[in-house]
């Protein structure tokens, strides 16, 4: 496998310095050769997101993905609307229909080494448009995803992880998965976290709500499980980077702070520090498509912890987000600058 390092962009890229480089770090590639290991053993209820969409958002479905499908599978198609956005640097990350966290573990395995193969030869084959950021690793069993771990990083380059909001029905914030987040703090990579869909939609089929509302919530419950457990507390170098802005977590941070306030069954894990704190500690992209939102997210959790975002290539992402950037209020020309990418450099160490 080549080397998968970021170099200067290449030529037609639109970032003209390291310091202007403009960096997504939401964005997906799918693997095709996966879809042969998963179909045999997939059932639509392992699957949230799908589980639960109604038969006009599945109709919808059998439309949109089929024109998205070069950008969503072949690097080589991507480089055109990366340029349109003014996107220098894509990090890709797995496509989330694609954990199969169901999945026996020896097939687990395969599948994820893979698509982390496949994602290391798009960096190599691209050099300076291409981020290796968000692997996949095989949850069901812990031992196996802290091995995948090492080989993506050690081996392929990869600057990251990409992991659900949940693991075939299990919390993140379980004992069980306490050895991976030990691992992934000692290795110092940052972890995407991608919901793929809520796992409680049984209300949420109508309207596309399954991916409106529930992708962000499912983030939301994720995370305050795994600030009030005190995950964060245990380790203060775990770096996780929510998207879609963070779900709800920066835009009603006050209240889980009062819960914390009046309830002493909250403080059990983190008696000394309210939730906001940990939330200050976490990292956020820009996917809340209007610019107040982006500047409330910055007034929370401080304009070093935002990084761009458009979740390329799906039709909920953020077609402009340059502009969206440059829209929020108040910024001053270095903020800007380090929310359009040097804040991602900085935290993948691109």
């Amino acid at each position: 496998m080549a080397p998968t390092g970021i170099d200067a962009p290449a030529s037609g890229a639109p970032g003209t310095s390291e310091e202007a480089r403009t960096i997504d770090m939401h964005c997906h590639l799918a693997v095709a050769e996966c879809q042969a290991l998963l179909a045999p053993h997939y059932r639509s209820e392992y699957e949230p997101y799908g589980h639960y969409m109604n038969q006009s958002s599945r109709d919808h479905n059998a439309v949109m993905l089929p024109s998205i499908a070069a950008h969503l599978h072949e690097p080589e198609s991507r480089i055109e609307p990366m340029d349109a956005m003014g996107v220098d640097i894509q990090g890709l990350a797995t496509f989330v229909s694609q954990y199969g966290y169901w999945l026996p573990t020896s097939v687990a395995i395969e599948s994820a080494r893979i698509q982390n193969d496949t994602l290391a030869q798009a960096v190599a084959d691209f050099p300076g448009r291409f981020a290796a950021a968000g692997a996949t690793v095989p949850l069901q069993d812990i031992d196996a995803a802290i091995a995948e771990m090492d080989r993506a990083v050690d081996d392929l380059g990869f600057k990251g992880l990409q992991i659900g909001g949940t693991v075939d029905g299990h919390n993140l914030d379980e004992p069980r998965f306490r050895p991976f987040w030990e691992a992934v703090a000692a290795k110092g990579v940052p972890v995407i976290l991608h919901p793929n869909g809520y796992e409680e939609s049984h209300r949420l089929d109508e309207y596309f709500f399954v991916n409106c509302i529930g992708n962000p919530l499912e983030t939301t419950v994720a995370v305050h499980r795994m600030v009030f457990s005190g995950l964060f507390e245990e380790l203060p170098d775990l770096k996780l980077v929510l998207l879609h802005g963070g779900g709800y977590v920066p835009f009603y941070a006050a209240r889980a702070d009062h819960t914390w306030e009046v309830r002493p069954e909250t403080r059990t894990h983190i008696p000394d520090r309210p939730p906001s704190h940990y939330f200050k500690r976490l990292y956020y992209d820009t996917m809340v498509f209007q610019p107040q939102y982006v500047r409330h997210l910055i007034d929370v959790v401080g304009s070093d912890r935002v990084m761009l975002g458009t979740d390329f290539p799906f039709d909920m992402g953020e077609t402009d987000p340059v502009g969206l950037i440059d829209r929020v209020a108040g910024l001053t020309e270095p903020e800007r600058s380090a929310i359009k990418g040097a804040n991602a450099a900085r935290l993948f160490n691109l």
